[in-house]
């Protein structure tokens, strides 16, 4: 979904969610007059379904609901885990209020992520990484890119982070077990 007040913006989102058309369909069927639709850009099928609209309205109803239940357990992950040597939590900017999409941790650049990611798995609990450089990977070969400075930090971040489980029905017994879990994978680093 995007929203904005931008009337140019608006223009270009609508014109690319429906093929690039450069008249919506509905404007087209509701005419007593042929029109003839123009594609002046390359778009794309972005359009939802009744469906997908119908039950995203029903669930926008209950997001207040979510977004609280995910910044309470992020601020009790922080709490849990910012006593943990080698653990970097993140934080939330005196000028943000994030909804806690991810809750990605970074761990020293002494502690190897995988092996960290690998403990938590036989463990019982899955976690992903929590960057992913585009340059890294095949489909951007070197000498198919550039970047004016270096992408160490991108790197360090992609080398580094790692997401815990967050969602709004994450019990707090089983938030405790991802705990328990990170702080015994990186205690023999």
């Amino acid at each position: 979904m995007l929203t904005t007040s931008n009337e140019g913006l608006d223009r270009t989102f609508r014109l690319l969610r429906q093929h690039g058309m450069s008249v919506p369909d509905a404007v087209r069927h509701a005419s007593n007059q042929v029109i003839f639709e123009g594609y002046p850009v390359v778009g794309y099928n972005y359009r939802m379904t009744d469906i997908q609209a119908a039950i995203g309205r029903e669930q926008l109803k209950r997001l207040p609901a979510i977004v609280a239940r995910r910044r309470e357990l992020a601020a009790r992950y922080e709490e849990r885990l910012q006593s943990i040597d080698g653990v970097i939590v993140p934080r939330e900017p005196r000028w943000a209020r994030t909804n806690w999409q991810s809750y990605a941790i970074r761990v020293g650049a002494w502690i190897d992520q995988r092996a960290v990611m690998q403990a938590m798995l036989d463990g019982g609990v899955s976690t992903r990484r929590g960057v992913m450089n585009i340059h890294r990977e095949g489909s951007y070969p070197e000498g198919s890119w550039r970047a004016g400075s270096g992408l160490g930090h991108s790197e360090e971040a992609q080398d580094t982070a790692i997401v815990l489980p967050l969602y709004h029905q994450l019990t707090e017994d089983d938030q405790d077990r991802v705990v328990e879990a990170l702080a015994a994978a990186v205690r023999d680093f």
